[in-house]
């Protein structure tokens, strides 16, 4: 789901007309209201509590800026200046992040298999920016930039919630989270402002990003983290560019030669080399 949100949102702003805020103001609102009314009148659970509980209020807004919205903003931006699968492709970059600050933080020195996994990150990185061409960009600095400031948020989005989950409900987390993204954005571009030109297809596409793209994929994504860890659901994550590839060479005829298609292969890879179990001597 949240891998076709990226051809969707590529689709919509073909339209000129759409505003990269106003999209996310809209979608982030119009979510967090529907998950917070679901939590409180079907779940019956304590929306409230979690903004005067210690200090769980403070690690919420931190998420919910620099973690989840900075996620959708960036990843909106980035589909604009290139495309979504390079988006997403980008975006998994945020696995070897996580890594990297995990060994940073733990203060343990990275194994074999961990310098690895950076190495061929960084010549498929290499690949999708030059198309293998030393001379020149393939990939416009700010549409680099911007995935690059993308995989740092996606590793921000998936290790911050993790203390919360022990706390609170996930639809509490994500429904805050979402409310928050949402007033900062319509601050930025209320969406009773420049509303753009709303086809039938608009509508849809706006309607599946809300639904699908925005609400239930960050719901399953955050509750995983329960079962799982931060790095095994990043893994787990390869699976959106895979999505967002297929549907954005499908549907929009986006096209990418040889060096692009073994930079994205090369990428993607790095979260199967990190999930090998060395073997116990």
């Amino acid at each position: 789901m949240w891998g076709i949100q990226g051809p969707v949102s590529q689709f919509l702003f073909q339209d000129k007309s759409f505003s990269t805020e106003w999209l996310m103001g809209v979608k982030m609102s119009v979510a967090g209201i529907l998950i917070l009314l679901f939590t409180k009148f079907v779940q019956k659970n304590h929306i409230l509590k979690i903004w005067h509980t210690g200090r769980s209020w403070i690690i919420l807004l931190c998420y919910a800026i620099f973690g989840l919205s900075a996620v959708q903003y960036l990843y909106l931006l980035t589909t604009r200046a290139s495309n979504a699968a390079t988006s997403t492709i980008m975006q998994s970059l945020g696995t070897v992040i996580i890594m990297i600050l995990t060994v940073i933080v733990y203060h343990q020195a990275p194994t074999v298999q961990q310098g690895v996994a950076v190495i061929v990150a960084l010549i498929g990185t290499w690949l999708l920016v030059t198309k293998g061409d030393l001379t020149h960009l393939a990939m416009s600095p700010k549409a680099f930039t911007l995935g690059l400031c993308l995989a740092f948020a996606g590793a921000l989005q998936t290790m911050l919630p993790v203390k919360l989950q022990e706390k609170f409900s996930t639809f509490v987390i994500i429904g805050w989270a979402m409310i928050v993204g949402g007033v900062i954005f319509t601050c930025i571009h209320p969406f009773w402002v420049d509303v753009p030109h709303l086809s039938l297809g608009g509508i849809l596409g706006v309607a599946f990003i809300v639904l699908f793209g925005t609400m239930l994929s960050f719901l399953c994504f955050t509750s995983s983290l329960r079962y799982v860890s931060a790095t095994t659901a990043g893994l787990l994550d390869t699976f959106e560019p895979l999505s967002a590839t297929i549907g954005t060479v499908v549907f929009l005829h986006t096209s990418f030669n040889l060096y692009e298609t073994i930079g994205g292969i090369l990428v993607l890879s790095t979260v199967f080399i990190l999930a090998i179990r060395p073997r116990k001597s």
